[in-house]
């Protein structure tokens, strides 16, 4: 009896060094999972942005058109993934995530490619405010996710302090997955040529 009790000190000492390891990575928890639910709202907000670029340009493409089915493919792929904060605590949902994010801005900026090239629709106030608005999304959700990696590494680095580390050998808890890849923006500011002083470059 009286050995078991010279146990108990060292015992309680072990599961208070245990359990304060989790607090950091709690803390750390919380704050990747504001960040990434940061990001998520920024990307569903640019959803109404690409369903807007799509309707704006449909009456001046042909019909079938393969850049308006490349952005409802790549949208309908993000919709159907129905993504969560929780993404971050399972890497392949996350990867999945991110791609088809990237994918979608691609297929964006493709599109708004092609409406640049349609003078009648580049030069309307509604297609330059579409640009300005995807422009400014495109930079916000940019920041978001460096503000989430940051949160996602912190958190990282937590558990692989000691006494955190102890804790984290216990409790196994997994790594916050980053993005890897950086999404670019559907916008691409061009370089336009003045053709009126151009002509006049050329007079002899």
């Amino acid at each position: 009896m009286t050995k078991s009790l010279r146990f108990i000190p060292f015992l309680f000492a072990f599961c208070v060094l245990a359990g304060c390891g989790t607090d950091r990575p709690h803390v750390r928890n919380d704050e990747a999972q504001a960040a990434f639910s940061e990001v998520l709202d920024l990307y569903n907000d640019r959803l109404s942005l690409a369903d807007e670029a799509a309707a704006l340009a449909r009456p001046y493409l042909p019909t079938g058109s393969s850049v308006l089915t490349d952005v409802a493919s790549a949208r309908s792929t993000v919709a159907t993934l129905h993504a969560t904060p929780e993404f971050v605590e399972a890497p392949a949902l996350f990867a999945r995530f991110d791609v088809a994010q990237r994918q979608l801005t691609d297929a964006i900026s493709q599109l708004m490619v092609a409406c640049e090239s349609m003078h009648r629709l580049s030069v309307t106030p509604r297609f330059r405010q579409l640009q300005a608005r995807l422009a400014t999304s495109a930079g916000r959700i940019a920041a978001a996710r460096d503000r989430y990696d940051s949160a996602a590494l912190r958190y990282n680095a937590s558990l692989h302090d000691f006494p955190f580390s102890l804790a984290q050998a216990i409790h196994a808890d997994a790594e916050k997955p980053t993005f890897s890849v950086r999404d670019g923006s559907p916008v691409h500011r061009r370089p336009r040529t003045d053709f009126g002083a151009l002509r006049g470059s050329l007079r002899v």
